[in-house]
């Protein structure tokens, strides 16, 4: 039986923590086991590539640029033919035979207009001909030492390509590869900065906390829309967003309590989630940790509705959401969630991991971990009929989700 190719992806981040682009992961599942490959044979890459010309480019990939893992047999079969160059980043697998016809292969690629990165990087002389065609290089740090980095690093910089750091885990270790000359970063450190448990949030952040609890508590229209008066540009933003393509409606838009009431109570509460998030970025549509928490929302969402209860399925992106806007404002979950109003549910899931809710949320940590062991037998025990090849579906569905949102102006 065919394996069914998915397609996930990481985001490859700026020294200002914004995001660059992404590269792309090609997974497949056994349906009754534990087992996730990440795929570079050349059956499954045809496979990739033929679901991204399906589902379009943008669909999936915003207008970032696309880090796509590949050997010189793929590009020699023609199955790249159609990638547009100017968004495409052919990454070099490390497994890849590199010989006279390989260096060839990649000279006319190079000459087309694609850029070309070598992933993690180990020198070796059979390599030399392709450090003078390569535009990025990726050293992945848990392979070395960090004064072996910098060694490499000092080898490396004649030839004038970017580096990227791959596996960066802590902020502090971010801010080491940076100072040393890294460009670019890839890792979940943007995550886990650090928490201060004394941090105090300013106005703007207690306007919107506010804002959002007058929204979980059901408040009167007329309350939220007086908080909603304190600050006109979130009254500009909400109007520009009402009046956005995605919601044409008729009747044209006079007051804060029409487009609330147009847009509904919980979509409305959701978009301030979002801004609460974003609320320090000047580009929310490259902000890693935004994408990261509209991702973990929409896919607990539709985890619910699929294995668990339709019931709980706007709880679960709450919970999701809520997950990481914590580090958003710089504190610990606990203290965030003991200055808002949400259900008890949700509080019980995140805090205690109790209920369903909470047997989702211990599972999307393990998932997002790539601890796909442990993921398996989380899922088992949210619902014995559900496999991981599900969930990498819905994964590939919240990415396409996403870039839909960006459009919209929700962020």
């Amino acid at each position: 039986m065919k394996k069914q190719i998915f397609i996930g992806r990481q985001p490859i981040i700026n020294s200002d923590k914004s995001i660059f682009g992404y590269e792309i992961l090609f997974r497949s599942a056994d349906e009754n086991s534990a087992d996730v490959a990440v795929t570079e044979n050349l059956s499954a890459t045809a496979n990739v590539l033929e679901n991204i010309y399906d589902m379009g480019f943008k669909t999936l990939l915003g207008d970032k640029l696309a880090f796509i893992n590949i050997i010189p047999d793929v590009l020699k079969a023609g199955m790249a033919e159609l990638l547009p160059k100017d968004k495409i980043v052919l990454e070099i697998l490390e497994t890849s035979k590199i010989d006279d016809n390989a260096v060839s292969i990649i000279k006319e690629f190079k000459k087309r207009g694609f850029s070309i990165a070598l992933d993690d990087f180990v020198y070796d002389e059979e390599w030399e001909p392709l450090l003078a065609l390569s535009d990025y290089v990726k050293l992945d740090v848990k392979q070395y030492s960090k004064q072996e980095i910098k060694e490499m690093l000092m080898i490396l910089k004649n030839y004038g390509m970017k580096f990227i750091a791959e596996k960066v885990e802590l902020d502090e270790d971010f801010k080491f590869y940076k100072s040393l000359g890294f460009d670019l970063f890839q890792g979940y450190f943007f995550q886990r900065p650090t928490v201060v448990s004394s941090v105090r949030l300013d106005p703007d952040y207690i306007l919107l906390i506010n804002i959002f609890n007058a929204f979980q508590a059901n408040e009167d229209i007329g309350e939220i829309e007086t908080l909603f008066k304190m600050a006109p540009e979130l009254v500009y933003r909400l109007l520009t967003l009402i009046n956005s393509v995605a919601y044409e409606f008729i009747a044209k838009i006079s007051s804060v309590k029409q487009a609330i009431a147009l847009l509904g109570y919980d979509n409305v509460s959701r978009w301030i989630l979002t801004i609460i998030l974003a609320s320090k970025k000047s580009d929310f549509r490259s902000d890693p940790l935004l994408e990261a928490a509209v991702i973990k929302g929409r896919m607990m969402e539709d985890i619910c509705k699929s294995f668990i209860s339709k019931e709980l399925a706007d709880k679960a992106f709450l919970a999701g959401m809520l997950s990481l806007v914590n580090v958003a404002v710089g504190m610990p979950l606990k203290d965030l969630l003991d200055k808002i109003t949400v259900d008890k549910i949700i509080y019980e899931a995140l805090i205690e991991r109790k209920g369903k809710l909470g047997e989702l949320y211990e599972f999307m940590d393990d998932f997002l971990k790539e601890d796909y062991g442990s993921a398996h037998a989380s899922l088992k025990k949210i619902n014995p009929s559900a496999a991981l090849a599900d969930i990498l579906e819905i994964n590939t569905n919240a990415l396409a989700y996403l870039e839909k949102v960006k459009k919209t102006g929700l962020v």
